[in-house]
Formats: C-alpha cells, sequence, structure tokens
C-alpha cells in the first residue's frame, strides 16, 4: 500500500515550458493561488469561502482550497485543507507546484461511471482584462490526480467565454456545465499521475471580448475516458488539484519557445518521451539531428524508440515567431542478467588425499556488453576471494561452468561462491551468493579451522599417533608423535609458518595414513 510520504508516479510526465519574453503579463489573478483570506483547518457550516478572485462549483466536502499556512499536525479532523496534508477525495498528501496553496476541482462522481452524467466540480476567475479578437494567447495550468481518487478521466481542460458559467460560489451545486473546451492537452489524454504536476497547455485564438476562464471536464460520463485502475479507494470520484494557471498575449515581447524535453537515458527496448503536450501549435516538425528527413509534422510530443544513441530536432512556428530545441535519448545496452545459479560439489580420493570439488554452472541473458567473469569464493560470507575467470560468449543467453578443485573446507561445512560480472567499460555487477555446505567422504579426521591462520585443530575418531605438516614443496615442516595413540583431538600452533598450502598428515592409533589440505592464510 502507498505511504502518503512516498507516492506513486503514473502516467503522463511532467512538461517544461520555456519562453522568450520580456516582461509578459499572466493576465489570470492569483493565477499561483498564493493571495488567500484566511486560514482554516476544518469545515463549517456554511462551507468557508473559496479563494478570492476564484469562485467554484464543487463540493468535494471542505471547500476548494488549500494552504500550507493551515498546517498543524497530519489530518486533525475529518475535514482538513493544510499543505501537504489535506483531505481532497478523503485523504492528500501533495505539496503545491509552487509557492503554498493550490485549488481543487472534480472531474467525476459517481457511483457507477457508466452514467451519462455525474457531478462535477468547476473553478472559474474573471481575467484582469479582456481578450483581443485575432490575438493569440498562451493558456495553461497544471494539475495533479489526488492520492484517493477512485478514478481518473481525460477531458481537463480550460473554457474561455464571455460570460460567467459558474453561478454557485457556495460550493453546493453538483451539476454538469455545457461548454467548448478551449485549452486542453494535445490528444486529450487521461491524467493519472498522483505525484507529478502535469501540465495542461494549448495556442488559444480570441474572438474578441473573452474574459472569464473556467476549469473542469464539460463532457459527459459517455463522452469520458475513466481510469477506474485506482479501485482500491474508497470514494468515488476523481479529483484534481490545480495550480499555477496562466494567460500569456503572444506578441513581439512574449514568444513560446520550442521545447523538444529533457534529455534522456533508457535501455535497449525501452521508449522515451520527447517534445510536450502543447496544443494549437501552428506548425511543426521533427527531425533526427544531421538528417534533412521530417520524422513527424503534427504531433508537439510522442514516444520514441530508439535502438541506438539519437538526438532529435523540433523546429516550430507560433504566431509567426520560429525557434528549435534539441533533445539527446542514450540508449544503454540491456543489464545483464544472471537466470540462474547453482552448486554442485563432488569428493574423490586420489593418493591417499582426499579431494573436494565445487561446480558453480550459471547461465545468464543479455550479454551485450560484457567482457568476462570472475567466480569469486568466502568461508565467511563477507571476505571473497577470485578463484576463477571465465570469458563472456556475448550470445543473447549462455551457460558457464567452472570447477573449483580446491575448496579448502574440510570440517568447515559451509562455503559461500558468487560470480561478479565485468563490463568491457568496466562496470561490474553480481550474481546471487549461493552457499554449500561440504562433508568429507571419511570423517576419521578433521582440520578446523580451515583455513587457519595461528592454530589448526586436527581431530581423529581412531586416536592421533603422530601428525606431519608438509609445504607445497615437499618439506616436512613439523613432526609430533602422540606415544599412546589415545589423543583424539589435537591443537597446533601455526602462526610461524609462511602462508600458502599445506598437507597435514595424520597417522592413526592403528596405523592408517589419514592425509587433509590445510591453508594457512
Amino acid at each position: 500500500m502507498k505511504q502518503l510520504i512516498f507516492k506513486i508516479s503514473m502516467g503522463i510526465l511532467p512538461i517544461l515550458i520555456f519562453f522568450k519574453s520580456f516582461g509578459q503579463i499572466n493576465l489570470v489573478p492569483n493565477g499561483d493561488v498564493e493571495t488567500i483570506t484566511n486560514c482554516f483547518n476544518w469545515v463549517v457550516i456554511p462551507k468557508p469561502p473559496p479563494c478570492s478572485p476564484w469562485l467554484n462549483m464543487s463540493n468535494i466536502n471542505i471547500g476548494t482550497y488549500a494552504n500550507a499556512c493551515a498546517n498543524t499536525v497530519p489530518y486533525p479532523s475529518a475535514a482538513y485543507v493544510g499543505v501537504p496534508y489535506n483531505t481532497f477525495s478523503v485523504k492528500n498528501y501533495q505539496y503545491a507546484h509552487s509557492g503554498n496553496g493550490y485549488l481543487a476541482f472534480k472531474t467525476l462522481n459517481s457511483n457507477s461511471p457508466t452514467l451519462v452524467k455525474s457531478f462535477r466540480g468547476y473553478q472559474e476567475v474573471q481575467l484582469t482584462s479582456s481578450l483581443k479578437a485575432g490575438k493569440k494567447y498562451y493558456c495553461g495550468f497544471y494539475v495533479v490526480l489526488t492520492d484517493s481518487s477512485r478514478y481518473a478521466t481525460n477531458n481537463i481542460a480550460m473554457s474561455i467565454t464571455k460570460n460567467m458559467q459558474v453561478q454557485d460560489t457556495s460550493g453546493g451545486q453538483n451539476g454538469n456545465l455545457t461548454a467548448s473546451a478551449s485549452v486542453f492537452n494535445y490528444g486529450n489524454p487521461v491524467i493519472k499521475d498522483t505525484q507529478n504536476w502535469v501540465l495542461v497547455s494549448n495556442i488559444y485564438t480570441a474572438t474578441g471580448g473573452e474574459q472569464y476562464i473556467t476549469i473542469g471536464n464539460f463532457k459527459e460520463n459517455n463522452e469520458t475516458t475513466i481510469d477506474s485502475s485506482f479501485n482500491n479507494s474508497i470514494v468515488p470520484l476523481a479529483v484534481y488539484c490545480l495550480d499555477d494557471v496562466f494567460v500569456y498575449e503572444l506578441n513581439s515581447s512574449y514568444n513560446l519557445q520550442a521545447n523538444a524535453g529533457r534529455d534522456t537515458t533508457i535501455t535497449t527496448g525501452d521508449s522515451a518521451f520527447i517534445g510536450t503536450y502543447t496544443n494549437g501549435i501552428d506548425s511543426i516538425k521533427w527531425q533526427i539531428l544531421n538528417s534533412n528527413n521530417t520524422i513527424d509534422s503534427i504531433r508537439p510530443g510522442f514516444w520514441v524508440h530508439p535502438t541506438a544513441n539519437t538526438c532529435y530536432v523540433v523546429t516550430q512556428t507560433v504566431n509567426g515567431y520560429t525557434s528549435s530545441d534539441t533533445v539527446c535519448v542514450t540508449v544503454q545496452p540491456l543489464p545483464l542478467k544472471f537466470l540462474k545459479y547453482e552448486l554442485r560439489s563432488t569428493s574423490e580420493t586420489r593418493n591417499g588425499i582426499n579431494e573436494q570439488q565445487v561446480t558453480s554452472n550459471w547461465f545468464t541473458a543479455n550479454e551485450i556488453n560484457v567482457s568476462h567473469f570472475f567466480v569469486q569464493r568466502s568461508t565467511n560470507g563477507k571476505d571473497f576471494t577470485i578463484i576463477g575467470k571465465v570469458n563472456a560468449k556475448g550470445a543473447s543467453y549462455n551457460e558457464y561452468s567452472y570447477v573449483d578443485n580446491s575448496p579448502l573446507v574440510e570440517g568447515l561445512g559451509v562455503v559461500y561462491y558468487r560470480i561478479l560480472s565485468v563490463d568491457k567499460d568496466g562496470k561490474t555487477s553480481f550474481s546471487e551468493t549461493r552457499t554449500i555446505e561440504l562433508r568429507s567422504t571419511n570423517f576419521e579426521v578433521r582440520l578446523f579451522p580451515n583455513p587457519s591462520k595461528d592454530v589448526v585443530n586436527i581431530e581423529c575418531k581412531e586416536g592421533i599417533k603422530e601428525v606431519k605438516i608438509i609445504d607445497c614443496l615437499g618439506r616436512e615442516m613439523l613432526r609430533q608423535a602422540q606415544h599412546d595413540g589415545n589423543v583424539h583431538h589435537l591443537s597446533l600452533n601455526i602462526n610461524h609458518y609462511p602462508k600458502g598450502l599445506y598437507i597435514v598428515q595424520v597417522i592413526t592409533k592403528n596405523g592408517e595414513v589419514k592425509s587433509e589440505k590445510l591453508l594457512i592464510e
């Protein structure tokens, strides 16, 4: 279940818009929703007034704006209007897009979204000046879906009109407004992001005299795309937070700059969104950098699936102003995938010495950039040493095997193994760590710990009559006799021996010779 302070991002990406401007004026008063008349922590009757000069027609149980000034503790009552904690759609956690406050409105309120009609909510404000006939305006706002909404919808739009549409300012009316959507995103997608603020924007050509903007859903249910994947919510709502509403006149001192989006990195097979969702651009052309071929001349933004590093250039014209921008998508190879890693032990006696073997078998996919593998071993699960190297095959599916002839763990029980992958560019990754418990084929003689640094313990069921330690050159380093042969446990100080591999020979009470390997660290 989603924690309040860690919110899940789903759907449309937030988009940045760039301007070339000199002293532009936003015609939307209090568009950033920072000017408020009072702060309150819960609803009283009658409901608190809207955020002046905004008018609302909504019933979200608590009014329609929130501000950080109302914060005390998270959700102190059933109706709370703080930031980030508020009870828009029962329970919500959301910071403002900018500043401290934001509005809210409903695009759907129905237990049955298949109904033609359902309750709606709207936010409306009068512009500081009327729009001029034939002039183009860049209009938009930011929204984010509240946490407890059961639904998400499309048709999130701004209507620009000459006359007021919202008549009820008390927050008690719930009907649908029938109006033309003047501003909505290209493609009119469902907006279902509950973490990132999403820009809705459009280039609007005025008929003249428009002085009101209204934000909400102006379509009936049967004309609205409804995403019901949020069915774990207890309230049948689609409620959106609203912030940073703007209307700018496009002129010689204020132009909309092309925006190809942010540079991004993907892995092979993934996709990336380039551009924006801004509607109403006069003309647009997408090309691959250093190429004259046009790949798109309609959409302001779309998903691309490059298989190699690719840069895209967008050139657009808005209100006679032409500009370009470039975005680059870096494609990384798929990360190596260890499909399976397993260990197998075998044991045999050669020349009187019990030989243990551990075979590592691993299976991989996506070896596009892998150079080689190191097989690593540990006796404590923390300190690993490299015991072998295997070159990568580089195919889409591979099988590998490596035999460790000297696990050196007689009597220790558990040994740890893992595979270290090394890419051609030096990057590394590990397989899971596997363990195997090894036992000698005969338990008559046991050395522990092994490897050892200071003291080695020798156990023998039959009794120890004599012990020899022989180095790798065959030189006898120690000979120690036990006269009665009734000693079954012996501790030897080995801290004065050089590091290396030794053979410990034990002559038992009945005259048999048992040999085991000893590693001195």
